[in-house]
């Protein structure tokens, strides 16, 4: 065995118990979690992009789903928080850790139906739930 597979499968192990801990974090199922890991590992792009994120704290912006990047997604994730709190702004409170699971989860359910998602986020401004 090459070392090679022993740092991507620690990789991993690292990445799944951050899932793991955000999931728990944000009050998600066992399934929520095990559904989106399932899906982060189907999507290679958007593995990336996460891993990128947890890593420094920033997004990659190197994948995109119908000209959607990860910070649209986020921003528009930011907008539905301050909906469903009637706040115009997002304070202390909020769930950054929610709001980035939700955002990689958009992603990712993009990748299934693009189109759907689309039109909620581009008409529906965020208050319809996906």
């Amino acid at each position: 065995m090459s070392t090679g597979n022993i740092i991507i499968a620690s990789e991993k192990l690292k990445l799944f118990e951050i899932v793991e801990s955000w999931s728990e974090y944000a009050g998600y199922s066992k399934e929520w979690q095990d559904k989106f890991w399932q899906d982060l590992l189907l999507h290679k792009d958007v593995y990336d992009e996460f891993i990128y994120y947890v890593e420094k704290n920033d997004f990659l912006c190197k994948c995109s789903v119908n000209g959607q990047f990860i910070t649209d997604i986020f921003i528009w994730e930011m907008r539905k928080f301050n909906i469903k709190t009637d706040r115009g702004r997002n304070y202390e409170d909020c769930d950054k850790a929610e709001m980035i699971l939700n955002a990689f989860r958009t992603m990712l359910d993009m990748k299934e139906n693009s189109e759907r998602v689309i039109n909620a986020m581009e008409n529906k401004n965020g208050a319809d739930k996906l």
